[in-house]
């Protein structure tokens, strides 16, 4: 009997799914790079489903699409240009009244959006980039960024500089709220500063990759935890900020006095990343990678 009901749940399962695919629609993104445009900025708000950033065609401001079920979200994007600068924007929204856990049950892998969006490489991108529920990736390799801020709420998300950044990243920010989040190649970045804010999720900052000079990270954590990946031949330097109830591991370093820890065979002559971290009940672990 269990095996029959079994069965049956299947079957409707799947007839609700076929009738929520007629509802699925499709948004095509097509906006061309005008020659005097030097700069794009771009504001993504992503409140559920899954979505994919990557390098596009050089002569095209984007090009992309989004798909989603027409009774569940309402996407709205908009794409102009102001003097030299082309500004995109891309939010999700809910038809039924905004996220709440009661109706989440509403939502499915096959109604839930999905997205992929292509950038121009021809000139600098500043991003401002947030995550509510589901996935996203953003491959940033071959892009030019000089302004990033990414923000995940309950998700995956997962950010790769997998070639060095051709222009010095002014301002690179990430917060992490329950969610994980894994960030990769941080020293093809170009940049000398991040900033990184987690609260009960998990984080992996992986410093592979071509660091061109040093950086200073600024992490704070509160319940979650967070794992720095940092080759062998960085120098790294952490300054830490903890409690009874939190947890610091750091092998490979040596402690200098309470708090402050530095590679065991620092060398001067190399690359440096200093770690200001704040821990409240979380914890913090490095790792040394070749």
């Amino acid at each position: 009997m269990q095996r029959y009901l079994k069965v049956i749940f299947g079957t409707l399962l799947l007839l609700a799914g076929a009738a929520q695919a007629q509802d699925q629609a499709i948004i095509t993104i097509d906006e061309a790079l005008d020659d005097d445009v030097l700069r794009l900025e771009v504001r993504i708000e992503f409140s559920m489903g899954e979505i994919k950033i990557e390098r596009g065609n050089p002569r095209k401001a984007i090009t992309g699409f989004i798909e989603y079920n027409e009774e569940m979200i309402r996407p709205e994007f908009t794409y102009e240009v102001r003097g030299r600068t082309g500004i995109f924007r891309l939010e999700t929204k809910s038809r039924r009244g905004g996220l709440s856990f009661t109706r989440l049950h509403d939502f499915d892998g096959d109604n839930l959006p999905e997205s992929e969006l292509y950038f121009t490489t021809r000139v600098p991108i500043d991003i401002h980039f947030t995550c509510g529920l589901g996935s996203a990736e953003l491959e940033l390799g071959d892009l030019q960024i000089s302004d990033l801020r990414l923000e995940n709420g309950l998700g995956e998300t997962i950010l790769d500089f997998s070639t060095p950044n051709p222009v010095e990243l002014r301002r690179l920010e990430v917060k992490n709220g329950l969610g994980e989040l894994t960030a990769r190649n941080l020293s093809n970045a170009n940049t000398r500063r991040l900033r990184f804010d987690s609260g009960l999720g998990e984080a992996t900052l992986d410093f592979g990759g071509e660091i061109r000079r040093d950086m200073e990270v600024t992490a704070n954590i509160g319940l979650g935890s967070m794992q720095f990946r940092i080759p062998r031949d960085y120098n790294v330097e952490l300054d830490a900020e903890d409690n009874f109830l939190s947890t610091i591991n750091t092998p490979g370093l040596v402690q200098i006095r309470r708090g402050l820890y530095r590679s065991n065979d620092y060398d001067a002559s190399k690359p440096t990343i200093f770690i200001r971290a704040s821990v409240g009940l979380g914890s913090i672990e490095l790792v040394r990678i070749d």
